[in-house]
C-alpha cells in the first residue's frame, strides 16, 4: 500500500492528466475538498461520494504503446503488442504513472473511466484498465466540460461499460497508423541503405502521405504556371458631386487592343446614368466554433498555427473554461444551460453590457451549423473568468471564443446594397456602394468582424456623369497560392483526412520531419523525393483515397456496423499485398530515392552536376569521390541505376576547386568546367583526349 491514508476498499477513477485530475476531484468530493495524496511524486485525490472512497488517479496521455514483435528493420512486419511507453524510450516520465496505478491494483473493488469522451480518451482509459488491473470493461463517465454542474451530472448518470464504438475505432486507428508507419518507414530506408550502403530514416504515414502530396502537387502547379496578360478598364467620374472610381462591366479584357478601343471610345465624352438599383440583403451569422474553424479563425487574427490553438484550447479546457475542443460539432443544445452561462459572463467586466443585452432579450436559443459530433457540442465558454496567470494567447483564445458565442444569440444583420450604372457610347460602368442598417450578431463578434461601409451618391436616372479620366492597365493571371497552415488545414478536413484531433499534428510533423519548410509552405527536395518516388512505384499509398476509406472504415466501427478484428485482418492483408510489391522494386526505388537525395543541401556529400551524361543520355554527370583511394573522378549518376548502370567516367585534377559552367566544348560537345586554384583559372573540358588540350600543347 503506497501510504496510510489510503486503505482498501476503493474506487479508482482513471482521469486523462493531472490538471483534469484536480478538477474532477473537487467536484466529486461531497465537501468539494478532496485530499491530495503523493505517491511516487504524482498527485492523486481521495475524495468521499456516498460513504464510498473514491481515488482519482491521473494519467499523463498515453501509458502505452504498440511495439514490434520479431526482428527490427523487416518488412512486412504485422505482430505487435501494446507495452508501457517508457519501455520503448519514450516519455520517460510516463513510469512513475503506470507504477503509481500498478500500486493501487490490489485494494480496487471498482474502476470509473474518467478520460476525456472521445476515442483516445477511450483507448487512454482502456489500456491501463486491461494492461494494469486485467479488466475488459468499467464504467464510464461522459462530460464535455470540467465545470462542477458537468462533472457531477456525468458521475449521476455513469454508463455501466465503455463505449465499444468508440473503443473499437481507436484501437484500429493505433493498429493502422503504426502498421503502415512501422512498414513504410522500414521499407523506404532499408531501399536507401540497398544502393547508398549508408541508414537514412526516410517514413511517410497514412495521413502525412497524402498531405505531403498535396504541397508537392500545388508546387508542381506553381512551378508549371504560365502567366497570362489581360487589362482591366478603370476611371473616375464626377457623380453626386463627388470624384468617385467606377468599374467597367467586363472585368478582364483579354488583348491590349481591345482594352484601348475601349479606352479611346469612352475618353473625354460624358456618360448617362441608365439604371440605379437598391435592394436590403440579410448578413447571415456563422455557426458556433467547432475545432477546425476556431483553428482557421485563430490563425487569421493571431497567426497562432493549428497545433498552437489546439494546445492553447486544451489549456483553457482543463482549467474549466471552455468546452472539449476536440469537437465537429457546430450544435449548441439548449441542456447545456445558456441563461446559466450568460448570467455567469456578464460578471466579467468586459462582457457585461453585450451579455445584460442577449439577457434581456430572453431568447436563449442559439443559431448553429449542420455539422455534428457524436460525443461533444461546439465549443463554447462556461462561464468561469480566466485565472490571473493567464497568458496573453490565452486571453486572446478565450475572448475569441466569448465573442462567438455571444454572436449566435442574436439575428442576422441588414445591409442594402446600390448599383448605379453609366452608359458612355455604349459602354456600360458601374458603381457599387453598400450601407449598413443593423448590426445584428457582428455587433457581439467585434472585432472579429467588420463591416466596410460605401456611401453612395445621390443621383437620379437620367443624369449626366463626367468623365475625368479612364485608363486601362496590364495585369496576369496568378498562379495558386501556397498553402499555409489553416488553408492545409481546410484541405485535409475537405478530402476527410485525418481527424480534427489529429490533422494539426500531422502538418507540425511534417514540419519536424524537415519535408516541407515556410510560413508559405513549400515541399523541400526530401518531402519532393519521397513522393515523386512514391506517386511513381506505388500511388495509393500518397494519394487519399485509401485514407479516406480508412477513415470511413474507422467511422463505421465506431457505429458498430463492422468489426475491428475482420476490417484489421483485411488491411493486413492489402498492405503485405503492397509490401510485397515494393519488395520486388526496392533496388529501383533504392536508387530513384539516391539519385534525388545525393544533390540535397546538408548531405555530407553534396553532388556537382556537371551536365547530361554524353553516354547514356539518361544520367547526368557528377563528381565522385573513390572511398578508398580518396581520389576524385567524373561519373554517370545511373551507375548505380540496374537498368542502365552506366560506366562512363572522366577524370580529374586532384587539387583545386572545380565548378560547372554553361560551356559545352565546340571540339566534341562535352560539358566544360572551371577549375580554380591559387596560381590560376582555367576552364577546361572534361575530356583528356579533347582537341582542344592537344592544341593547347602545341601552341606551347
Amino acid at each position: 500500500m503506497p501510504t496510510s491514508k489510503i486503505t482498501p476498499p476503493y474506487i479508482i477513477g482513471i482521469a486523462e492528466k493531472p490538471q483534469a485530475a484536480n478538477r474532477l476531484a473537487w467536484a466529486i468530493d461531497e465537501q468539494n475538498k478532496p485530499e491530495k495524496v503523493d505517491i511516487k511524486g504524482v498527485s492523486v485525490y481521495l475524495c468521499k461520494r456516498n460513504k464510498k472512497k473514491i481515488i482519482i488517479v491521473p494519467a499523463i496521455g498515453h501509458l502505452f504503446t504498440l511495439s514490434q514483435i520479431g526482428e527490427n528493420w523487416l518488412y512486412p512486419a504485422l505482430d505487435f503488442r501494446w507495452i508501457p511507453t517508457y519501455k520503448e524510450g519514450k516519455s520517460k516520465r510516463t513510469k512513475k504513472y503506470v507504477e503509481v496505478f500498478q500500486s493501487l491494483r490490489n485494494g480496487t473493488k471498482d474502476i470509473i473511466i474518467m478520460t476525456d469522451y472521445d476515442r483516445e480518451g477511450e483507448v487512454i482509459g482502456y489500456l491501463i484498465l486491461k494492461y494494469v488491473f486485467g479488466k475488459e470493461n468499467a464504467k464510464r463517465m461522459k462530460f464535455s466540460t470540467l465545470t462542477k454542474r458537468d462533472i457531477n451530472k456525468a458521475f449521476d448518470a455513469m454508463e455501466k461499460s465503455l463505449d465499444i464504438g468508440f473503443l473499437n475505432a481507436g484501437l484500429l486507428r493505433h493498429y493502422v497508423d503504426w502498421l503502415y508507419g512501422i512498414n513504410f518507414t522500414t521499407a523506404l530506408s532499408n531501399a536507401y541503405k540497398r544502393i547508398t550502403g549508408k541508414f537514412k530514416l526516410l517514413s511517410i504515414g497514412r495521413v502525412q502521405g497524402p498531405t505531403l502530396f498535396f504541397i508537392v502537387e500545388r508546387e508542381e502547379k506553381i512551378n508549371l504556371f504560365v502567366p497570362i496578360p489581360y487589362w482591366k478598364i478603370s476611371a473616375e467620374v464626377k457623380m453626386g458631386g463627388n470624384n468617385l472610381s467606377v468599374s467597367y462591366f467586363k472585368d478582364k479584357i483579354d488583348t491590349l487592343a481591345e482594352a484601348q478601343k475601349i479606352s479611346s471610345e469612352c475618353s473625354s465624352l460624358e456618360g448617362t446614368i441608365t439604371d440605379i438599383k437598391s435592394e436590403e440583403k440579410p448578413i447571415y451569422n456563422q455557426p458556433p466554433f467547432n475545432l477546425s474553424e476556431l483553428q482557421r479563425q485563430a490563425y487569421w487574427f493571431f497567426k497562432f498555427s493549428p497545433s498552437k490553438t489546439l494546445k492553447i484550447a486544451e489549456k483553457l479546457y482543463l482549467k474549466g473554461i471552455i468546452s472539449y475542443p476536440r469537437t465537429d460539432s457546430q450544435k449548441l443544445p439548449m441542456t447545456l444551460g445558456h441563461k446559466n452561462i450568460l448570467s455567469k459572463l456578464s460578471q466579467i467586466s468586459q462582457y457585461h453590457e453585450l451579455t445584460e443585452e442577449i439577457l434581456e432579450k430572453k431568447k436563449f436559443k442559439p443559431f448553429e451549423g449542420k455539422k455534428t459530433d457524436a460525443a461533444h457540442p461546439a465549443i463554447h465558454p462556461t462561464g468561469l473568468p480566466l485565472d490571473s496567470q493567464s497568458t496573453k494567447d490565452e486571453r486572446n483564445l478565450f475572448d475569441l471564443i466569448v465573442k462567438k458565442y455571444l454572436s449566435v444569440f442574436a439575428g442576422p444583420g441588414k445591409k442594402i446594397e446600390k448599383r448605379i450604372e453609366i452608359s458612355v457610347n455604349k459602354h456600360i460602368f458601374y458603381f457599387k456602394g453598400q450601407e449598413l442598417i443593423e448590426e445584428g450578431w457582428m455587433r457581439y463578434y467585434k472585432p472579429y468582424v467588420s463591416f466596410e461601409e460605401k456611401a453612395t451618391p445621390n443621383v437620379e436616372l437620367n443624369d449626366k456623369v463626367i468623365f475625368n479620366f479612364i485608363k486601362h492597365e496590364k495585369h496576369f493571371t496568378k498562379p495558386p497560392n501556397r498553402f499555409n497552415e489553416s488553408t492545409l488545414l481546410k484541405k485535409m478536413e475537405d478530402e476527410k483526412l485525418g481527424t480534427k484531433a489529429t490533422r494539426a499534428d500531422i502538418i507540425t510533423t511534417l514540419y519536424t520531419r524537415e519535408y516541407i519548410e515556410g510560413i508559405e509552405i513549400k515541399p523541400t527536395l526530401l518531402g519532393e523525393s519521397i513522393i515523386r518516388v512514391l506517386l511513381k512505384n506505388f500511388p495509393l499509398i500518397i494519394t487519399p483515397t485509401m485514407t479516406r476509406n480508412l477513415e470511413e472504415m474507422m467511422d463505421k466501427i465506431q457505429e458498430e456496423k463492422r468489426e475491428l478484428k475482420s476490417e484489421l485482418i483485411s488491411i493486413q492483408q492489402e498492405l503485405t499485398e503492397t509490401l510485397k510489391g515494393f519488395h520486388e522494386k526496392e533496388e529501383v526505388i533504392g536508387y530513384e530515392l539516391a539519385t534525388d537525395l545525393h544533390s540535397m543541401p546538408n548531405n555530407n556529400e553534396q553532388t556537382t552536376v556537371l551536365g547530361k551524361c554524353p553516354v547514356c543520355k539518361k544520367g547526368e554527370l557528377i563528381i565522385v569521390k573513390n572511398k578508398k583511394t580518396k581520389k576524385r573522378f567524373i561519373a554517370c549518376s545511373a551507375f548505380r541505376n540496374p537498368k542502365i548502370q552506366c560506366k562512363a567516367t572522366f577524370p580529374l585534377p586532384q587539387y583545386g576547386n572545380i565548378y560547372p559552367t554553361e560551356e559545352i566544348c565546340e571540339y566534341d560537345n562535352l560539358p566544360m568546367i572551371k577549375i580554380e586554384n591559387k596560381k590560376k583559372t582555367i576552364i577546361s573540358c572534361i575530356s583528356m583526349d579533347c582537341p582542344s588540350k592537344k592544341s593547347d600543347k602545341n601552341e606551347k
